[in-house]
């Protein structure tokens, strides 16, 4: 597969705002006149567990709120890990592979491990052309300025973001909403990290 420009992967734990950052760069790159797609790795893992999730607990894993969605978190996280370890990594991603467009700029929201030879983040650098952007979301207390992270939501999440953060190739610490103005300084350096990339590629 000839990928026509570099593909984007995101990652960081559960809530640290890796959606709002891939809508903010499709419209950074459709702005500049570049096709993108939003892709996820766990589309297909909820595809496959949307009916037995439904028989065992009446929750639909492919169509949930947040709130259900972390009701059946550990069956999910479970599931995909049986997956992963039966394929070294491998299954998932696989499957994705078959949905990447190579004339567009494929965002990828979730990539989560760094474990095997060939995983998810071996698949991003050296398979699909792609750069990897870790997330990490906080807020700072009113006393001290002290940053608060969002923590991760299990300890498969404790265990693996710190591997796939060390090859991140930027790392945005993403304010909250309440500190507006650092949030947007803190994109507008995303941006033009991903401005040195992109608009480079379209003028070539």
């Amino acid at each position: 597969m000839d990928f026509k420009y570099k593909n984007i992967a995101l990652s960081g734990v559960a809530g640290c705002g890796k959606n709002t950052i891939s809508e903010i760069i499709i419209t950074f790159l459709e702005r500049i006149g570049l096709e993108t797609q939003e892709l996820s790795i766990a589309r297909n893992l909820k595809k496959e567990l949307s009916v037995p999730s439904q028989k065992l607990y009446g929750i639909d894993s492919f169509n949930c709120s947040r709130d259900e969605k972390d009701l059946i978190r550990p069956f999910l996280v479970a599931h995909g890990q049986i997956r992963r370890n039966l394929s070294q990594g491998r299954h998932w991603i696989d499957k994705l592979t078959k949905e990447l467009d190579p004339s567009k700029v494929n965002i990828i929201t979730d990539v989560r491990f760094n474990k095997f030879e060939r995983d998810e983040v071996f698949w991003v650098k050296n398979e699909i052309n792609g750069v990897l952007i870790h997330v990490s979301r906080f807020y700072e207390k009113p006393c001290n300025g002290e940053r608060v992270f969002v923590p991760p939501a299990n300890e498969a999440e404790a265990e693996n973001d710190p591997k796939v953060k060390k090859d991140a190739d930027f790392i945005l610490n993403w304010a909250t909403e309440e500190e507006q103005v650092k949030r947007i300084f803190n994109c507008e350096k995303l941006l033009k990290w991903l401005k040195n990339i992109y608009v480079r590629e379209h003028e070539t």
